[in-house]
């Protein structure tokens, strides 16, 4: 019998899936009882922001609205941010998501004073976290098969470009233009932070080789003068 495999739930996940179930179920019991929505306290708005909502640059991502979005945005954050988050280590993993989050926020922040449309638009949603996951996962594993739509078998490289294609789309002719411009621009951040972080790696890396090389040639300067004969006068 075969046995799916699922990574372990780690601990900055827990958190946020924890905290975004609890403002969906709070929501939905608000919304079903007396008409109230979250969406305007915790979603991010550049109308509510300049009200003094500044909190919203971090709680957007916890306020999903639909069951069918809380569900595939819970379980994608799961599996592919748990398996990052072991790899990187729960510091590492931590700044990725706050730094993307907090770039995504300001800019659509910047952009909704612009244009007049976007003002009373929301952005909230998991969406953008998990897209800015996706292009970290397609980087490190993309030769990784993995299942688009549950039907069709391809590599990890593949899925991400998949979902850009279907963002760049519904950017160009859907009615949540926005929010997919913000997704967009989450991915385009972990692309360009990722490809940063690992150039600063190699640096150091070359930086520490290069300073390995020098002690070694003075140790041997040092060793090669102790060899030398004592003459005593």
């Amino acid at each position: 019998m075969m046995q799916m495999q699922t990574p372990p739930f780690t601990k900055t996940n827990k958190f946020i899936l924890i905290a975004a179930l609890a403002v969906f179920l709070i929501n939905s019991i608000l919304g079903e009882f007396s008409g109230v929505s979250l969406v305007n306290y915790l979603g991010l708005s550049s109308n509510m922001v300049i009200k003094g909502f500044v909190t919203q640059f971090f709680t957007y991502p916890l306020m999903e609205t639909g069951f069918m979005s809380m569900l595939f945005n819970g379980l994608l954050l799961w599996f592919i941010g748990s398996e990052l988050e072991m790899l990187w280590g729960e510091k590492f993993y931590r700044k990725y998501i706050l730094m993307n989050i907090l770039v995504v926020g300001v800019v659509y922040f910047l952009v909704s004073l612009i244009n007049s449309d976007m003002t009373y638009v929301p952005l909230k949603g998991l969406t953008g976290v998990n897209f800015a996951m996706l292009v970290a996962y397609g980087l490190i594993f993309s030769e990784r098969q993995l299942t688009f739509m549950l039907l069709f078998p391809m590599k990890a490289k593949y899925f991400c470009m998949l979902l850009a294609g279907i963002e760049v789309y519904m950017s160009l002719f859907s009615s949540y233009k926005y929010s997919a411009w913000a997704h967009l621009l989450a991915m385009v951040f972990g692309f360009t932070y990722l490809r940063y972080a690992s150039m600063k790696s190699r640096l150091g890396s070359l930086k520490k080789e290069t300073h390995k090389k020098k002690m070694k040639s003075k140790l041997k300067l040092v060793k090669d003068d102790d060899d030398k004969p004592k003459t005593w006068h």
